[in-house]
């Protein structure tokens, strides 16, 4: 008799609990359950994803990335679901690389479409539509304190109530203080169980009446709110803030984009949504209370030290090579390279990356996330961003605490989040298009400690005055476009223009 899924995966168990802190040993444990076991041919997928996950964990991601690819075409057993959930991990894992084309990223993004095509549409007649303020829905895995809330606090608690409602769905019961004083200032705040039917959140929010639903993660954190997305809940949808890429799907309107992430005509064909460009930027920055009590007491380190608090996962093979280069194109210098997660696996085998390319053991510091990582930035006198993924909340915390950022871009959205931070701030100069510019700036602002200084002291007050944090702006221009895009609907449904006015 073939097993459940649930017995399957309490047979994983034995290699899956040490996915965190010894995934070696986890490897060794899976081949030898599926040595010992004899799973169905349809079951197979399951196997292929926890080998995916544990290579991960090993920091080999092509390896990874083949055996995510082999879970999703297996053919039989997965529930459709659960392939549209896996999907959604594939495609927010091909960023980390720096190897897939433009052309092949697009590829399997817009594939993500035949899943939309398979779920059932809620009906969208103008009449259901005409409220006195229009309805808001922000749909998320959570709504506590972190890097998505720095990002989408404003738009959730500073709306004008006099034109807009704010309804937010949570698919999950997880709450923090955060969530708990949010539910008290939007319209209505509601939590479903992760075991949730989607549909059931679908329903919920069609009940309500919603006038334009936002995806705030699209395909990150399990891509679970895109499988409510695709029941197409809302008649006018969007994304973005949470997510760099397309959701691949015509049931989402609009992508969410500003002039520096997407120029008009650069990567238009990228999307499947009509870009929807701000006038300055599509982030607004929230600091946390952790950067308000941050210390504040930088001076010019002799020598130099660079630094990246970016995801480990996010450190390439070509990133690190950049790196060598610059730490040894600038003499005593050191690289200070702290995770965004706690996981000490990640410290040993980022250890074992960079001494395999050729780093010294003097020549960089490896440190686990702390509650008091913004302090760190005081010991940072350059921060390096990674590519061709990277960093948003990161590089807005080094930003904030005075760290000049060189970052990389490149013409994917994806890759320009930098670019436009710098950009909207006045530092535009420190925006690189390729590695070769990278490396020069990097080591030509090391060897100008009084520019360096000075960029300490000048950064937050440029950065704080900077559209990225001036949330009264944002909000507007926010609710500017909503208005936009729900008056085109309403033309569009009426015929001849008539309808709601907001």
């Amino acid at each position: 008799m073939a097993m459940t899924i649930d017995e399957i995966d309490e047979c994983l168990v034995p290699a899956t609990e040490l996915l965190d802190t010894s995934p070696r040993e986890a490897l060794d444990r899976l081949n030898a359950i599926v040595q010992r076991e004899h799973f169905a041919p349809e079951d197979m997928w399951r196997i292929w994803q926890c080998y995916s996950l544990i290579w991960y964990r090993l920091f080999d991601r092509k390896k990874s990335r083949a055996y995510a690819w082999q879970a999703l075409t297996h053919p039989g057993g997965q529930p459709r679901v659960v392939q549209q959930i896996e999907y959604s991990d594939y495609l927010f894992f091909q960023h980390y690389f720096d190897d897939v084309s433009d052309d092949e990223r697009r590829a399997l993004e817009m594939q993500y479409d035949k899943f939309s095509e398979a779920s059932e549409k809620f009906p969208h007649p103008l009449s259901r539509h005409q409220h006195k303020k229009l309805r808001i829905g922000y749909l998320a895995r959570e709504f506590c304190d972190g890097v998505l809330m720095y990002f989408s606090a404003q738009l959730l608690l500073a709306y004008h109530r006099d034109a807009f409602e704010v309804y937010i769905y949570q698919l999950s019961e997880e709450h923090d203080l955060f969530t708990d004083q949010l539910g008290q200032r939007v319209t209505q705040l509601r939590m479903f169980p992760r075991n949730v039917d989607y549909k059931d959140v679908a329903q919920a929010i069609w009940d309500d009446e919603i006038d334009i639903l936002f995806d705030l993660e699209v395909h990150g954190a399990g891509g679970r709110s895109m499988v409510v997305m695709c029941y197409e809940p809302a008649p006018v949808q969007v994304a973005g803030i949470g997510y760099m890429s397309s959701s691949g799907t015509k049931a989402v309107d609009y992508f969410l984009g500003d002039p520096y992430c997407d120029p008009p005509g650069l990567h238009d064909e990228d999307f499947a949504e009509t870009i929807l460009r701000l006038p300055k930027t599509h982030f607004c920055y929230t600091p946390s209370t952790r950067a308000l009590r941050a210390r504040h007491d930088y001076h010019v380190h002799s020598p130099v030290v660079f630094g990246s608090f970016n995801n480990f996962s996010k450190l390439t093979d070509r990133i690190l090579r950049l790196w060598l280069r610059i730490v040894r194109a600038v003499p005593g210098s050191r690289l200070l390279l702290k995770n965004s997660s706690e996981k000490l696996n990640a410290l040993r085998m980022t250890r074992r990356r960079l001494l395999h390319f050729g780093f010294h053991p003097e020549e960089f510091v490896l440190e686990s996330s702390t509650a008091e990582y913004l302090s760190r930035y005081q010991d940072v006198d350059i921060a390096l961003d990674t590519y061709p993924y990277p960093g948003g909340g990161t590089t807005c915390d080094a930003l904030y605490m005075g760290v000049p950022v060189i970052t990389r871009y490149g013409r994917r959205h994806g890759t320009r989040f930098g670019y436009s931070l710098l950009e909207n701030i006045g530092l535009g100069e420190l925006a690189c298009k390729d590695d070769e510019e990278y490396v020069a700036k990097a080591i030509a602002l090391a060897n100008d400690p009084e520019l360096l200084a000075a960029l300490h002291v000048q950064i937050p007050k440029m950065f704080q005055a900077s559209p990225v944090m001036d949330a009264a702006s944002y909000v507007r221009d926010v609710e500017t476009a909503y208005r936009d895009i729900f008056a085109r609907w309403v033309q569009s449904q009426a015929g001849n223009g008539a309808g709601a006015s907001y």
